[in-house]
């Protein structure tokens, strides 16, 4: 079985779990894959993740709050990972842990069809890394 899962502090409320887990079974992939939770405090979460890759796990999403430590954690980096200075995915290969972010193209993804960001004026609220990423993705885009 190769498990994934979400990782932060706190992690109970997410959703994505019930969301990759009915995916998997939708593509028949229930009895090979798995997805879960896992509540990581920060003092933690090096050690945690450690810990994961040595019990087989493929790899994590990152929440709240370890964006930042996931960047820092990895030991190769995406080029966008390297502008935001945040990730949200961690791929756990035999060369190490790989970090990406799919917070900003997933932002660009979700704007209306044929929406054009060209000179637009935005406004992003927040400071973490999702609010990083999407700053980023939209000052890229042309937005304001």
């Amino acid at each position: 079985m190769r498990r994934l899962a979400v990782v932060g502090h706190p992690v109970a409320h997410s959703r994505s779990p019930a969301m990759h887990n009915a995916a998997f079974a939708a593509l028949g992939l229930a009895g090979e894959w798995s997805y879960e939770a896992i509540d990581l405090a920060p003092e933690r979460f090096a050690a945690g993740i450690a810990g994961l890759r040595e019990r087989g796990f493929a790899g994590v999403n990152v929440t709240v709050p370890h964006k930042r430590a996931a960047c820092e954690l990895a030991d190769a980096r995406s080029d966008t990972v390297a502008a935001i200075g945040a990730a949200n995915t961690l791929s756990f290969t035999a060369a190490g842990i790989r970090a990406d972010n799919t917070d900003a193209g997933g932002l660009l993804a979700a704007l209306p069809a044929g929406f054009d960001p060209r000179g637009a004026a935005s406004l992003v609220l927040g400071a973490g890394g999702s609010a990083r990423a999407a700053a980023w993705a939209l000052a890229g885009a042309g937005a304001e």
